[in-house]
């Protein structure tokens, strides 16, 4: 007699631990089986016990466009998330090394002095350089005229000469780049610095408005 109450247990255990899947079907309709027919897999089901408690749901499969879509939405996300990042510190750091408006037009003018002092010397190098060539130039045209050969060593001279002509033109060209680029991103820090200065005084209005206890 215990075994058969021990056998009817264990059919009773095995029953509790059988697993069945519930999915809607095309028709809109659950359906619960022992059994997962490959179709209903990317439209999604539950893993569910006897009793009817779930172990495990599986999500519906995307489709291509829902994917690229999700794959957008979380590019843009990524690049909300990027930009508010940078946006911080850029705060931070502008809280930090300035006090006010003017301290950041003197760094401004600063930093322009010195770019302009780099192009100042720049363009008196190119003075002088040019100044060079013309004077091998003119010695290359006399012996030229007089029915004699440019040496060698003259002719690589002034090549080297225009070629550091060249150079220091290019050289001057970015630093009066710098000069714009540099002007623009101080003035985008003020800018920047005024909008901050605006929400620390309405935030310290707002603590000073608080009714105290």
């Amino acid at each position: 007699m215990l075994g058969i109450f021990l056998s009817v247990g264990a059919v009773s255990a095995q029953a509790a631990e059988k697993l069945f899947y519930r999915y809607v079907d095309a028709s809109n309709k659950v359906v619960i089986l022992d059994r997962l027919p490959p179709d209903v897999v990317p439209r999604g089901y539950d893993v569910i016990r006897a009793d009817g408690s779930v172990v495990k749901s599986v999500a519906p499969q995307l489709t291509e466009e829902e994917r690229e879509a999700l794959r957008r939405e979380k590019a843009v996300a990524r690049a909300r998330a990027e930009a508010e990042e940078k946006l911080r510190a850029w705060d931070e750091s502008l809280l930090l090394r300035y006090s006010n408006i003017d301290d950041i037009e003197h760094a401004k003018q600063r930093a322009l002095t010195d770019i302009r002092v780099r192009i100042s010397i720049l363009k008196s190098n190119l003075s002088t350089v040019k100044q060079q060539v013309l004077n091998n130039q003119a010695e290359a045209a006399e012996l030229e005229r007089r029915g004699q050969a440019v040496p060698a060593a003259l002719s690589k001279t002034l090549a080297d000469l225009r070629h550091e002509v060249s150079t220091t033109e290019q050289q001057i060209g970015r630093r009066l780049v710098e000069l714009d680029d540099v002007d623009a991103a101080y003035e985008r820090d003020k800018e920047r610095f005024s909008q901050l200065e605006t929400v620390l005084r309405r935030r310290s209005y707002s603590r000073q408005s608080e009714p105290r206890d």
